[in-house]
C-alpha cells in the first residue's frame, strides 16, 4: 500500500473519530438542555452556582479508565503526569474531578498534535518534511497544555472576583470575616468553592499563623495568597473603620478593582496578540500547498524547490515561523507565572557539568568572576528570573552551538547529496522546460526519457579530463545509433557534459564549513539574545506590578500594628518581577534595615519602584508609615487614571511589536518562497532564450 493511501486512511480514520465525539458532546448537550427546561428556577439556580459541568457518563468512565492504564504507556504517561501536576497547583481538584480534566486535556492535545502531523505529512509528500513535523509538533505539545492551563488560570481569577462580591455582601450581615467567606464559598461556583473552603480552614486552624505559611506554598495566584494574608490580619487585630468606612470592605473593593484591571488586561492582550500566534504558523502549512501550485502551472520551478537554494529558503522560513511563534507566545503569556523561576530537581546541565572533562572544557568559556562580562551575564540570569547558574548557561549555549555545526554539516552532505539525485533523476526538459501551463504526458515522457539517457551515459564515464566532450559525443553516438541529427547530438552532448560539471561540483566545500562555524556562533548567542527579549518585555510589565504595590501598601499602611519589614513581606508574598530583589533584601535586613533599603533600590533601579521604596526608607526613623503614604489614598483618582494610561501603553506597546514580529514570517514566505523563486526562474528562462538567440 502506497504512503499517500496510508495517509489519507489516517485522515478518514480522524476525521470518523473526531466527528463522533462531537456526537457524542452534541447529544449530550442536547439532553442536559432537555433537562435544564424541565427544572424550575430554584433547582436551575442550585445546578449554576454549583459550577459542575455534567457530561456523558460513558465519556467520563472512559476518562476514568484511560488514566488508571496510561501509566503503563511510556510517552502517554509522562503526558499525563505533566498535565496533572499543573493542574493540581491550579486548583484543588477531588481525585475522580482531576482526573477527568486530566484526561480531558491529554486527549485534546493528542488530537490536535496527530492531525498536525497527518497533514505535515499529507502535504510535504517527503520523510524530511515528516521528521519537521513531529519535532514542530513535540514543541507544540506542551504550548498548548499551557494555553489549556491558563485557560483555567484565568477562569479561577473571574470566579475570584465573583467571590470577592458575595464575600462582601455577606460581611455587611455577620459582621464576621470567617463566617462571610464560608457564606460566599457555599454560593460559589464549584472550584472557587473548595478555595473558599481551604482559606475558611486557615482562617479556623488551631495555629492560624502556620496554616497560613503553608497556604502561601500552594496558593494558585498572587491574589489569593494575599487575601487571605489580609482577612487573617483584620480578623485578628479587628477590623477598623476609615474614612470610607469599613477597613476590610475597603480592601475587598481595591482587589476586585485590581482583578478588574487585570482581566481587562489580560481580555485586550489576548484580543491583540491571539490570532499573531497562528499567523506565525500559518506559512509552515502554507509552503506545501504553494509549492504544489507552482509546480503544477510553472513546471520549471519544481527544479528552483527541489534545489539546494529552495531548501534552504524552506528550512529559513520555518525556522523563521517558529521563531517569531515563540516570541509572540510570550509577548501573549499574561500569567504571573511567567516571571517565577521554575528549578527543576533534575537538571541535565548539572549532571554534564560535573564530568570532568565537561567541566574542564566549559570552565574555559565561563568569564573570570572579578570581570564586568561576569557581572552582566550572571545580572541578566537574575533579571530574566532563568534557575540557571552561570556555568550551566555556558554549557547550554556551548551544547546549543556545537549541535548547529553538526546540523548545518549535515544539511549541506544533504543538499549535495539531494543535487545530485536531482541531476541523474529529476526530469530534463528541453529548452529549460515550460514557464507556464502544465506538461502533456508526452512531453513528461519525453523528458524522462532525456534523463534516463543522460544517466546512462554518466554511468558509463568515469572521470573527467580533457578530452571528455569527446569522450560523451562516442558515448552518445553509440546510443543512439545514427537515429538522430548532428544537432541534436551536440545538444545532448552540451547538455551532458553540463551535468558532468556539475556532479564533479557536488562536494563539501570549505565555505559551507565557515557558514556553519557562523551558525554556530549565532547560536552560542542565542540564549542570551532570549534572556534580553524576556528582560526588555519584563520591564513592559514592571508599571504594573508598582500599581499593584501601591494598592496593597494603601491596605497595609491602615493597620495600627504594621512596620517596614512587614510591608516587604507582604510586597515580597505579592511580587513576581521585584520578587528576587525583595527577597534578597528580606535576606539583609537583619544586617540593617537603611542597608537592606539601599541594596533593594540597587537590585531594582526601576525609577517608580524606587521612590517607592524611598517612602518606606523615610518610615524607618522619620515618619511614621501612615504619613508616608497617607497621598495615596488622596490621590486615588490620579493613580488609577495613571494606571489606565499605563495598561494602554502596555498593551500598544506589546500589540506593536507583537505585530512586527507575527507577520514577519508571512512577508519572509511572499517574498522568499515566492517572489524570489519566480524571479531566479525567470532570469534563467531569460539567459537561456538569449543564448538561444545568439546561436541564430
Amino acid at each position: 500500500m502506497k504512503l499517500t493511501t496510508i495517509l489519507w486512511l489516517s485522515i478518514v480514520a480522524y476525521v470518523v473519530i473526531f466527528g463522533i465525539i462531537m456526537l457524542v458532546l452534541a447529544l449530550n448537550k442536547r439532553k442536559t438542555k432537555n433537562q435544564l427546561d424541565r427544572m424550575n428556577p430554584g433547582q436551575w439556580m442550585a445546578q449554576k452556582r454549583s459550577g459542575t459541568r455534567k457530561e456523558h457518563p460513558k465519556l467520563v468512565e472512559f476518562y476514568q479508565k484511560s488514566y488508571v492504564h496510561s501509566s503503563r504507556i511510556p510517552f502517554f504517561g509522562t503526558q499525563v503526569r505533566r498535565i496533572r501536576q499543573r493542574l493540581a497547583i491550579v486548583n484543588p481538584y477531588s481525585e475522580f474531578t482531576l482526573r477527568k480534566e486530566t484526561m480531558r486535556i491529554t486527549y485534546i492535545t493528542l488530537l490536535i498534535t496527530f492531525f498536525l502531523i497527518l497533514a505535515f505529512a499529507l502535504l510535504g509528500k517527503s520523510l524530511l518534511m515528516i521528521l519537521l513535523g513531529i519535532i514542530g509538533c513535540i514543541v507544540l505539545n506542551g504550548m498548548l497544555i499551557d494555553v489549556f492551563v491558563h485557560r483555567i488560570e484565568r477562569q479561577l481569577l473571574r470566579n475570584f472576583r465573583d467571590f470577592l462580591e458575595d464575600n462582601r455582601h455577606q460581611y455587611q450581615s455577620t459582621k464576621m470575616i470567617d463566617e462571610s467567606i464560608y457564606q460566599a464559598s457555599q454560593i460559589a461556583v464549584h472550584d472557587m468553592k473548595l478555595h473558599g473552603v481551604r482559606i475558611h480552614r486557615v482562617l479556623t486552624a488551631r495555629n492560624p499563623e502556620r496554616a497560613l505559611h503553608a497556604y502561601y506554598e500552594v496558593a494558585p495566584n498572587r491574589y489569593l495568597k494575599v487575601f487571605t494574608g489580609i482577612a487573617h490580619m483584620i480578623r485578628e487585630y479587628g477590623d477598623k473603620n476609615t474614612n470610607k468606612g469599613s477597613l476590610y470592605l475597603g480592601a475587598i473593593s481595591k482587589f476586585v478593582q485590581d482583578i478588574n484591571f487585570d482581566i481587562l488586561r489580560q481580555n485586550r492582550l489576548h484580543y491583540q496578540l491571539n490570532s499573531l500566534t497562528i499567523i506565525a504558523l500559518v506559512p509552515i502549512l502554507l509552503s506545501f500547498p504553494i509549492q504544489t501550485w507552482a509546480e503544477t502551472y510553472f513546471p520549471s520551478m519544481s527544479d528552483f524547490y527541489s534545489g539546494r537554494l529552495g531548501y534552504i529558503i524552506q528550512l529559513t522560513m520555518f525556522a523563521v515561523s517558529l521563531i517569531a511563534y515563540l516570541l509572540v507566545r510570550k509577548l501573549a503569556e499574561t500569567e504571573e507565572s511567567k516571571y517565577i523561576p521554575k528549578p527543576s530537581r533534575k537538571r541535565w546541565e548539572k549532571k554534564i557539568y560535573e564530568m570532568k572533562y565537561v567541566k574542564f572544557i566549559v570552565d574555559r568559556f565561563v568569564p573570570s568572576s572579578h570581570t564586568k562580562k561576569y557581572y552582566l551575564t550572571t545580572q541578566l540570569i537574575k533579571d530574566s528570573n532563568s534557575p540557571l547558574l552561570i556555568q550551566w548557561l555556558t554549557l547550554r549555549r556551548l551544547m546549543l552551538a556545537i549541535s548547529t555545526i553538526l546540523i548545518a554539516i549535515a544539511v549541506a552532505v544533504g543538499l549535495h547529496i539531494n543535487t545530485t539525485h536531482q541531476i541523474l533523476y529529476a526530469p530534463t526538459y528541453d529548452n529549460g522546460g515550460l514557464m507556464i501551463g502544465k506538461m502533456s504526458a508526452e512531453e513528461q515522457a519525453s523528458s524522462i526519457a532525456l534523463t534516463d539517457f543522460d544517466r546512462r551515459v554518466l554511468e558509463n564515464l568515469k572521470g573527467g579530463d580533457a578530452a571528455l566532450k569527446e569522450r560523451v559525443r562516442q558515448e552518445v553516438e553509440i546510443l543512439l545509433s545514427g537515429t538522430t541529427s548532428v544537432a541534436e547530438v551536440n545538444q545532448s552532448v552540451n547538455r551532458i557534459v553540463t551535468k558532468f560539471e556539475q556532479l564533479d561540483s557536488e562536494y563539501f566545500k570549505w565555505y559551507e564549513l565557515i557558514i556553519a562555524l557562523a551558525l554556530g556562533t549565532l547560536a552560542y548567542y542565542a540564549p542570551i539574545w532570549m534572556m534580553l527579549f524576556q528582560r526588555k518585555v519584563r520591564r513592559v510589565d514592571m508599571q504594573n506590578e508598582v500599581e499593584q504595590f501601591r494598592m496593597l501598601i494603601s491596605i497595609l499602611s491602615q493597620l495600627d500594628r504594621i512596620d517596614v519589614r512587614t510591608i516587604l513581606e507582604w510586597m515580597e508574598r505579592f511580587s513576581t518581577i521585584f520578587k528576587p530583589a525583595l527577597q534578597r533584601c528580606l535576606n539583609d535586613y537583619d544586617s540593617g534595615a537603611t542597608f537592606a533599603i539601599h541594596r533593594l533600590k540597587e537590585d531594582a533601579p526601576y525609577p517608580e519602584f524606587v521612590r517607592l521604596v524611598e517612602r518606606l526608607e523615610n518610615s524607618l526613623e522619620r515618619i511614621s508609615i501612615q504619613e508616608a503614604f497617607d497621598d495615596l489614598e488622596m490621590e486615588q483618582e490620579y493613580y488609577r487614571e495613571q494606571k489606565k494610561e499605563t495598561m494602554n501603553r502596555l498593551i500598544e506597546s506589546k500589540a506593536s511589536l507583537g505585530k512586527d514580529i507575527g507577520f514577519a514570517p508571512v512577508m519572509f514566505m511572499l517574498g522568499g518562497y515566492i517572489m524570489v523563486p519566480f524571479l531566479y526562474t525567470s532570469f534563467m528562462q531569460m539567459k537561456d532564450l538569449v543564448a538561444q538567440l545568439m546561436k541564430l
